[in-house]
Parts: C-alpha cells; sequence; structure tokens
C-alpha cells in the first residue's frame, strides 16, 4: 500500500533583426486585481490585541500549533487500522478499491502535508513535528506493504471481481495498488521477502551516499596545476579546490583544468555508485523482472524497455546531423577567438554557445526584457490563457481565516466558467533563508468522489525562487523564470481540472513520462512570441513588446539546442544501460563506449561524468521520462496550438482527453486518446526535433 512521495516552429520573418522596437499595445496603464496581487507581496495579516488566535495552517485548527501534526499522525493510524481492518473482512459492504483509496488518502493527506510542510516552513518547530509526522506515515505505509491479508483481499478482487461490478477505472486502480504491493516483493516466500527489505535499505543508503559525494569538491595539488591559473581556484594546504566546472570561464585553460580535475575518476565515488546498481538489479530480478529498467517502467507511457530503447536510438541517430551542423559553427567561433583550434571539446560547448546566442540575441539583454515581463504580468497572462483554452481562471483568495508557513504566500483558486472552485493553489514563488530551492509541485489534498457524491476538493502547493518585490518594483521575470511558472503551472492545472473518481491516481500521481506532459506542453505557451506579447507589459509604462522583437529573442535562445538534445538523449541511453538486465562491470567504459556513439563532442580520456550524475539514483531508470514527455507535448502542440496558442478546440480535447482523467486510465490508451491515434516512435521523435531546432 505504497505512499505517493510521489520549442515551436513559426514561418521565419525576413528582416526581424531590425525589429528592435516596443509595440505601444496598450495605451491605458492599470492592472488587473489578480497582476496587481502578485506585483507586490502578499498584505499580511494583523491581528488585533484581541484577536491573537491562529488559525491552523490550510485552514485546519490542529495545525494552529506544531503539536497539532502528533495529533494528524495518531487519527491516521486510527482510521488506517480500521480500513484495514474493513478491507479484510468477509461482511464488507464496499469494494476493496474503494476502501483501499480511502486508506491512501488518509495517509497522503498527513504524509504529503508533512513533506511540503517540513521544507518550507521557517519555523524549526513546525518543520520538526512535519518531519516526524512523515517519519511515522513512512514506516506505517511499510508496515501495510507487509500485510499478507490486506494483499491478498485486493488480488482476490483483482482476479476474481468483487462484490459490486468494477467497471475499467476500478480495475485499472485496484491493479496499480496491487502492482505497488508486489514492488515490495509481498507475493514473494518470507527469506525473499526479508531480502527486498534488505536490498530496499541499501539502495536508499548506498543512493544518499553517492548523491551526497555528486557534489563533494575535488582537491588538486598545486604543482599539479598551471601558474598562471591558481589564482582562480580556491586554495587549501597545499591543494586548489575545484568546486564546478567553470564553463564559463573566458581562458580555455581554466575550463580545461576545471573539467579534468572534478570529473577525474575516484573510486570513493564510484563505489556508492556500483553498490546502488548491484542492489537495484539483484532486487528487479527477485521480484521476477529481467532488469530495473523493466521494474522502473511497467507503469508507464511505452511500458516496455525495448521501446523506450527504440525511442532513444532513434533520436540519436535522427538529431546526430543537426548536432554535427552545430559543432562546426561552435569550432568556427573557437577558431575565431584561437586560430589554432581543430577541435571542440566538452569543456568548450557551454561557453561557445552563450557566446553564439548572444551574437544572435534580439539587441535587448535579459535584464530590458523582464522589465517587460513582471510577475504579476506573467500571473494574469497564465489565467488568461487558461481561460481561452481551458475555460479555466485564477482568482487571489483571502487568507484571513488561516494560517500560512512564511507571509510571502499567495493562495489561488482555479475556477471554471460557472465561477465554482476546482481547486486551490498556494504560490510560495520567492527565495528565503532555509526554503529548498528546487521548483517544486506538492499535492497537498487529491481530488476524489466522495460517498455523498460531492467531490474532495485539491489544493496544491507551488515552490518556485524568485527575487521578491521591493518597494514598487516587482519581481522581474527573465524568460527561462518564465518557462519555470509555466511548467509548475501546468502540474497545478493537471491538479484541478483533474475528476478521477479515486485519489490514488488524482492529477500528478501517474508514471513520471505522462506527469509531464501537462507542465511540459505549457513550455510550448512560454516559448511562443504571441503568447508572450500579450502577457508582457512593461512594470512602470504598461507598454508591451511586439511578436517580432520576441520572436528573434525565443529563436536565439534556440540556437544549439539539438546539442543539448542530444546530450541528454545520451544522459538517457546511459541511465538505460545501467539499468539493464546486468550492470557493466566497468561503468567508465560503458559511458565512453556510449559517449563515442550518441555524441558528436569528443569523450576526453580519464574523466567520469557519470561519477556527478545524480539523476542516477533519483530517476534511476527513467531520465528518458523528460524527452519523452516532451515529445508528446510537441505532438499535442503541432496538432492543436501551433496555429493558433489560444484556441479553444484544441483545449478542450486536452482537457477533456487527458487532463481530467489523471492517471486514471493507462497512460498510452490517453495519450492516443488526446492525439486521436495511437502514436509510434517515428511520429514523436520528428514532433521532438521539430520543435527543438531553430527554425
Amino acid at each position: 500500500m505504497p505512499g505517493h512521495h510521489a520549442y515551436r516552429l513559426l514561418t521565419s520573418r525576413a528582416g526581424t533583426r531590425r525589429l528592435r522596437h516596443v509595440s505601444l499595445l496598450r495605451s491605458v496603464h492599470t492592472w488587473t486585481p489578480l497582476a496587481a496581487a502578485f506585483n507586490r507581496k502578499p498584505e499580511q495579516k494583523i491581528l488585533s490585541i484581541f484577536d491573537k488566535k491562529r488559525r491552523g495552517l490550510f485552514g485546519n485548527p490542529l495545525l494552529a500549533d506544531a503539536s497539532g501534526f502528533y495529533l494528524l499522525k495518531e487519527q491516521a493510524e486510527i482510521d488506517s487500522d480500521a480500513l484495514v481492518r474493513e478491507a479484510t473482512s468477509t461482511e464488507r459492504t464496499r469494494n476493496v478499491v474503494e476502501i483501499f483509496d480511502e486508506l491512501s488518502d488518509v495517509l497522503c493527506r498527513v504524509a504529503d502535508l508533512a513533506e511540503c510542510v517540513r521544507l518550507l516552513h521557517g519555523e524549526s518547530n513546525f518543520a520538526q513535528a512535519a518531519e516526524e509526522a512523515h517519519s511515522s506515515m513512512s514506516n506505517l505505509v511499510e508496515q501495510l506493504n507487509t500485510n499478507r491479508p490486506l494483499y491478498n483481499s485486493l488480488r482476490k478482487c483483482v482476479e476474481k471481481g468483487d462484490i459490486k461490478p468494477m467497471d475499467d477505472v476500478d480495475k485499472h486502480t485496484a491493479r496499480l495498488f496491487l502492482v505497488d504491493f508486489e514492488l515490495a516483493g509481498i507475493h514473494l516466500e518470507e527469506a525473499k521477502r526479508r531480502r527486498v527489505v534488505q536490498l530496499n535499505s541499501r539502495i536508499l543508503s548506498a543512493g544518499s551516499k553517492f548523491l551526497r559525494r555528486c557534489y563533494e569538491p575535488r582537491y588538486v595539488k598545486e604543482s599539479q596545476v598551471p601558474e598562471e591559473i591558481k589564482p582562480y581556484f580556491e586554495q587549501d594546504a597545499g591543494h586548489l579546490v575545484v568546486t564546478n566546472l567553470m564553463s564559463d570561464a573566458p581562458s580555455e585553460t581554466i575550463r580545461e583544468a576545471a573539467f579534468r580535475a572534478y570529473l577525474m575518476p575516484d573510486q570513493h565515488q564510484l563505489e556508492p555508485l556500483k553498490d546502488l546498481l548491484d542492489a537495484r538489479n539483484e532486487l528487479a530480478h527477485l521480484v521476477g523482472k529481467k532488469s530495473y529498467s523493466e521494474r522502473a517502467n511497467q507503469e508507464s507511457i511505452f511500458n516496455n524497455v525495448g521501446t523506450i530503447t527504440s525511442f532513444l536510438n532513434t533520436l540519436s541517430e535522427k538529431i546526430a546531423p543537426i548536432a554535427k551542423e552545430e559543432y562546426v559553427q561552435m569550432l568556427a567561433l573557437k577558431k575565431r577567438l584561437s586560430p589554432q583550434a581543430t577541435e571542440v571539446y566538452p569543456w568548450d560547448t557551454a561557453y561557445l554557445t552563450a557566446l553564439l546566442r548572444k551574437e544572435g540575441d534580439s539587441g535587448m539583454d535579459n535584464a530590458k526584457l523582464s522589465q517587460f515581463f513582471p510577475l504579476g504580468a506573467c500571473i494574469d497572462g497564465l489565467s488568461h490563457l487558461f481561460q481561452s483554452i481551458y475555460g479555466v481562471r485564477l482568482a487571489v483568495e483571502d487568507t484571513s481565516a488561516e494560517d500560512l508557513w512564511s507571509p510571502d504566500v499567495y493562495k489561488l483558486s482555479a475556477r471554471d466558467e460557472n465561477d465554482e472552485v476546482l481547486g486551490y493553489i498556494y504560490c510560495d514563488l520567492y527565495e528565503r533563508a532555509g526554503k529548498a530551492h528546487q521548483d517544486c509541485h506538492f499535492t497537498i489534498r487529491g481530488g476524489r468522489q466522495l460517498s455523498d457524491g460531492s467531490y474532495q476538493t485539491p489544493t496544491v502547493v507551488l515552490s518556485l525562487n524568485y527575487q521578491s518585490p521591493s518597494g514598487r518594483l516587482p519581481s522581474l521575470m527573465p524568460l527561462w523564470s518564465i518557462d519555470n511558472l509555466f511548467h509548475e503551472m501546468g502540474h497545478a492545472m493537471h491538479s484541478m481540472i483533474g475528476r478521477t473518481r479515486y485519489q490514488h491516481v488524482t492529477g500528478t500521481r501517474c508514471s513520471t513520462d505522462f506527469a509531464e506532459i501537462p507542465s511540459t506542453l505549457m513550455e510550448f505557451f512560454s516559448g511562443d512570441s504571441r503568447v508572450l506579447s500579450r502577457i508582457s507589459r512593461h512594470y512602470q509604462s504598461g507598454q508591451s513588446l511586439s511578436e517580432d522583437i520576441l520572436y528573434q529573442a525565443l529563436e536565439s535562445r534556440k540556437q544549439f539546442s539539438v546539442t543539448e538534445l542530444q546530450q541528454q538523449a545520451f544522459y538517457s541511453i546511459l541511465d538505460q544501460a545501467y539499468h539493464g538486465s546486468t550492470v557493466p562491470k566497468d561503468l567508465n567504459a560503458t559511458f565512453a563506449e556510449l559517449h563515442a556513439k550518441h555524441v558528436t563532442v569528443q569523450y576526453v580520456h580519464n574523466t567520469a561524468w557519470q561519477l556527478r550524475f545524480g539523476h542516477l539514483f533519483s530517476y534511476g531508470a527513467r531520465y528518458y521520462s523528460y524527452l519523452l514527455s516532451r515529445a508528446v507535448a510537441s505532438d499535442i502542440w503541432l496538432g492543436y496550438f501551433k496555429k493558433d496558442p489560444f484556441d479553444r478546440e484544441g483545449g478542450v480535447k486536452v482537457r477533456e482527453g487527458l487532463l481530467k482523467h489523471g492517471g486514471g486510465k493507462p497512460p498510452l490508451e490517453l495519450v492516443s486518446n488526446v492525439l486521436q491515434h495511437k502514436p509510434d516512435v517515428q511520429e514523436l521523435v520528428s514532433a521532438l526535433v521539430q520543435n527543438t531546432k531553430k527554425a
């Protein structure tokens, strides 16, 4: 009973380089209430001397105090025990899948909320209490994973049916619960079950150690480094400290030295990676899978390791000639900088591509561009976009009846065209000390159909790290920040629009590759000059940017995007190779072999980049998911929104065919529904490449 821890093509415009003007598309400088709210910090609640009572996080009175987490945990344990007894009773009156989903809801509403609070709350007592509650829920889940009567009751209903007829949604959800059980090895004999527990513990330990060591600095003796570059590195007891690749350093000597030192093979880093891969491989075989990749991807879109491999190899082959063209451009620039240069090395690519993009930009730097995208304009623009395509608008909600974990948090409601609330989105968007730096989407409460016919309102939290407003200066958004905002709002819409029967499959509770489709699709909107032109609004003058200048700025970002795509394809291929039927004996030899086959820039001998690739732990055998989700999103964009990004007909098809089902149907079925045919590898690769390369 596991818990849930759980680029665009437009017709080329002749002469766009000379169109460096700003269009005065608005002459009246007023902000909507939504935009105005996000252009300043949220108004803090001021309690009078007669009203000092805390009201509780998310409006829950129990969470007015940190001790409330203990009460939530205790109640969850009581409710879980009752639901387990019901699920295993011969006198039950509900189907097992209904009971299981309620059990899942009980666990997730504590575990997911606690996960969010422990990472975001500014008060240490709340964070600690949330940590303890989260740990308790994890332990409870582990206990349920070993409950054989509970498993037997579920398996019986999956294999033979239940007391009430089950439709496809019931069967699919019940099967997902069963798969989760069996991934934990509950169906195995006792000795093998104990081994599964040992292996899972080993995987967590080795993975955590590997991840930690991925970011450790490298110490190099001063005598091994050229004298002229020593001042560019920290020094410590006769050693130079290399903390990163220094890929933006103008000196190739510095870049090369940092690259070779930081990526030098190291047994200290290799051991936990090898241990992680070996333990995963043994675990997969123990539960009857041919490889860890098969185990990890059995509920994915392709649901087949062979098809995943075919997708990646086809993509690599398709982009190789384009990547070669980009390599020639990089080499030409390098020769301009250093006439004696004959080759582009891995330490050159980031530096050279940044220079070439700058040469081809719109003539307006990021700082000037961002002045046309204050956060309020972006949120307001998103609301108008969602209203156009999905019939959903965003509205600022009052938080006076609840406590917040930070005064900088906004609360939004997502509302349909009848002004009915679909769900709530808490926006924690500004950086602050102690806050987790990674952009996140937390599900606080999943949507589900309740027994009285009503619907449990979904609630999510979006956490990003923008610079906070200061005085009359709002948070100004560079283009990459707009991408991030649109991406995370794509996840939020998946949760808001989803109307699943069961919370186990609500919103983003689905396979990684499928969960990333709605969010990645939103990046195509943020990469479209028509959308950005409509959103843009200078924070002082109210002026908007023309489509032409935005088109040029966006096209410059696409320069060398295929080189980056090639790198991502290679990383995904390597991830699959490391999680195949056998673990390679020599991880570095496998890296070098695959690099030579799939990457235009040559491999550098005596380097081990994979020892810095933390995603081998966090996305083991699923790193390809982001490429596949981008490919599907590309196909959707080309089919419905390339001609008109505000098209309601296309939006309805995405909303009804994809978003509202969450993970309630097999992912390939949902992808086929929205595309109106079953996609093949060639189609998806073509869509991905078409929307990646520069027009």
